[in-house]
């Protein structure tokens, strides 16, 4: 391997649609998440990546969704370890829009949605805490 680039962490099947085996992602994106695969330390197992438009309507995707031009992949995140960790290697990676569910952390590089965003799922927003005592 050439000095300076990261190995390849990732199959080409995880970032095809997993419905119809189509599609992947942007090789700017691939490079970035070798990048915070190799940082993190920790694998990085892709829950969702590239999704055609009847996968991403299925799972309640939004019609604008980064999925849909391959430029975001969810990542899992079973655990405040793992989370942190993944969380780490993507901002090291440049990484500068995300999205923060209860089991994954979204990140994408569509050029025509805002930089330096971090919000969370609108099911973690819905979710009421109770007080602490």
């Amino acid at each position: 391997m050439a000095a300076g680039v990261p190995p390849n962490y990732f199959k080409p099947e995880e970032f095809q649609c997993p419905c119809c085996g189509k599609g992947t992602v942007d090789p700017a994106l691939k490079a970035m998440l070798n990048t915070a695969r190799g940082l993190a330390g920790v694998p990085f197992v892709l829950t969702s990546a590239y999704r055609c438009p009847k996968h991403n309507a299925k799972v309640g995707g939004s019609p604008t969704s980064s999925h849909l031009k391959g430029f975001a992949v969810d990542i899992s995140t079973p655990d405040s370890t793992t989370r942190f960790a993944v969380l780490c290697g993507l901002i090291k990676a440049g990484f500068t829009r995300m999205e923060f569910g209860l089991n994954y952390i979204h990140a994408d590089i569509d050029p025509s949605k805002p930089r330096r965003v971090a919000s969370f799922n609108r099911l973690i927003r819905s979710v009421k805490r109770k007080p602490k005592r």
